[in-house]
């Protein structure tokens, strides 16, 4: 007996299906495996935000991430190509801790303001080296014609990091 067509793309269907399901569940079980805890992991916001106590733990493991960063864009700024990947892996760190710290709702207006100025410039600093890292493939090699006007500008988007990140530090430094 001949499997009939209908036969054969029910069974690939199937087999589809349990093998999507199966990498699911494998990708989720090898997540919780290497999610290694942060002080950002559960954090309960209250309607005015969070008191200090709970918040500048969080806000520590993000300065940390942010010291960390600066010096890999540096040395990409000076052409190490090899620090563009220890960048980009520092950027998806720092980007994991904020939406640990709640995301777009860390920009919310808390009851301590000056917990609210934090968050903004935590915030700034991450999009200033996220946009870096979206341009950062024009500082390296070769650039293909007409894309050495790209070059410099990128290297501007890089450096535009600085000032962000000092209003983060100093700003972290007066809370804790």
């Amino acid at each position: 007996m001949t499997p009939s067509v209908s036969n054969v793309v029910a069974w690939a269907r199937s087999t589809t299906m349990w093998g999507m399901a199966l990498g699911v569940l494998l990708t989720a079980a090898c997540g919780a495996l290497s999610a290694t805890p942060t002080a950002c992991d559960g954090l309960v916001y209250k309607e005015g935000g969070l008191t200090r106590a709970e918040y500048l733990p969080c806000a520590g493991e993000m300065v940390a991430t942010l010291d960390r960063l600066a010096p890999q864009i540096e040395k990409m700024l000076a052409g190490d190509e090899r620090a563009r990947s220890e960048a980009s892996a520092g950027v998806r760190e720092l980007r994991t801790l904020l939406n640990k710290a709640g995301g777009r709702n860390m920009l919310e207006r808390w009851n301590d303001r000056a917990l609210t100025g934090l968050n903004v410039d935590i915030w700034n600093a991450y999009t200033h080296h996220d946009a870096c890292m979206m341009v950062a493939g024009q500082l390296f090699g070769r650039a293909p014609l007409g894309d050495e006007k790209n070059r410099e500008p990128a290297r501007s988007e890089c450096r535009a990091y600085r000032t962000a990140y000092e209003d983060a530090i100093r700003a972290y430094r007066r809370l804790r």
